[in-house]
């Protein structure tokens, strides 16, 4: 069996119910996802970390994670902590190595400080393994940089701007359809995964409305890229008398609760302990938006959301951004990212006078095109077979 090394960002077991509003998506996507991809590989994790775990009441909570063979720190002061996080890494690195076990590549999830100064030596040693960028997100690629911020970071240890770093790497798995341009001109071999479900799990307790007005729903980020407020302000001008229920945890958390305060259109029930919760929350609901707009970066990921919400059995509205169409297909409602309010607006009057029914119909077929087409079995099957095929 092929030899993985991963290097990501996800808690051990127990710690990200330790620090739920911590990278709550991308937690549960790695862990997911290096799950799956422990069928294929043997394989080891390394794991990045803003905070220290008590391991002791980790192991008291269940929440999932992966169970690292070193996990670093990225905390202030910065500097110190990546010089020794990096310096770790490169030992353990060679321990592994001096012990018999080489990775044949080395997937690492996003382009940061520490995990690119790794590699960068890495790339410099013989006998380098395949190198494979997993691309979730970036601000920066495909986007100018300014010549003062280019010179700026010049002179900082441990940047580099993600252009440059993009042609270090043998392979890109990518979550948005948006980049394959990019590493198409590099000559890097792509591939698009835009995640995937566990569609085993125990389905959340049905408690959808049964009659009155149709329902819209929200779960997720309370931040300025997942588009949150702009999509309240659409909803509260559109000329309806539909209620909008919100969850999740983010910098804009006080702005959304004061909304909700000052209008009874809007419910916030803050940020909820487990995954299953929220999407018990979802199933509540007879509709969830997924708001995406453009900018921050959001060309270059995929709001993974999406996946959550398929899993509830409701209809969805979302913008089209990243291929957001391809993995919905044609049951789900949407809307234009580039005319964002009033196609929003004109949306919510459309879907508010919909049959229950048929928005019942809608919400079980998108579950039952995302079970079957992107479980987690299937996607990392297929990046499997990408990485096993690189020269």
């Amino acid at each position: 069996m092929s030899r993985l090394l991963y290097l990501g960002f996800a808690f051990r077991p127990g710690g990200q119910g330790l620090h739920p509003g911590i990278n709550p998506a991308g937690h549960a996507f790695e862990t997911q996802m290096v799950g799956g991809l422990k069928c294929h590989f043997e394989l080891r994790s390394v794991g990045v970390l803003p905070v220290v775990v008590d391991e002791s009441s980790a192991a008291r909570n269940s929440s999932p994670g992966l169970n690292h063979e070193l996990v670093l720190l990225e905390k202030p002061p910065e500097l110190a902590h990546r010089w020794r996080a990096v310096a770790r890494l490169k030992r353990r690195f060679n321990e592994w190595r001096a012990a018999g076990w080489s990775p044949d590549a080395v997937l690492v999830y996003n382009l940061s400080p520490i995990y690119n100064t790794f590699l960068r030596w890495l790339r410099r040693q013989p006998g380098c393994p395949r190198l494979i960028l997993l691309l979730a997100d970036s601000a920066q690629l495909g986007r100018p940089v300014r010549w003062s911020k280019r010179l700026r970071h010049f002179f900082k240890p441990f940047t580099y701007p993600d252009a440059q770093m993009a042609g270090l790497f043998d392979a890109c798995i990518s979550l948005s359809r948006s980049t394959g341009g990019w590493f198409q001109k590099l000559n890097i071999p792509w591939l698009w995964m835009p995640g995937g479900c566990e569609p085993g799990k125990p389905a959340a307790p049905e408690s959808a409305p049964g009659a009155g007005d149709i329902v819209f729903g929200y779960f997720g980020a309370l931040a300025p890229h997942t588009g949150v407020l702009p999509m309240l302000e659409s909803f509260l001008d559109a000329p309806v008398s539909n209620q909008l229920r919100l969850c999740g945890h983010g910098n804009l958390g006080a702005e959304v609760r004061n909304l909700a305060s000052e209008n009874k259109r809007l419910q916030f029930a803050g940020l909820l302990p487990t995954q299953d919760d929220c999407l018990a929350f979802g199933q509540s609901c007879d509709v969830l938006v997924n708001p995406r707009p453009p900018g921050w970066g959001n060309e270059n990921n995929f709001p993974s959301k999406l996946f959550q919400y398929a899993l509830t059995a409701r209809a969805i509205l979302s913008t089209r951004l990243s291929g957001v169409e391809i993995v919905l297909g044609p049951e789900a409602f949407y809307f234009d990212e580039n005319d964002f309010d009033s196609t929003l607006r004109r949306a919510v009057v459309e879907i508010a006078g919909r049959p229950r029914a048929e928005l019942r119909r809608r919400g079980i077929a998108l579950n039952e095109r995302i079970t079957s087409q992107f479980s987690w079995a299937r996607q990392t099957a297929a990046m499997a077979e990408f990485i096993r095929q690189l020269k």
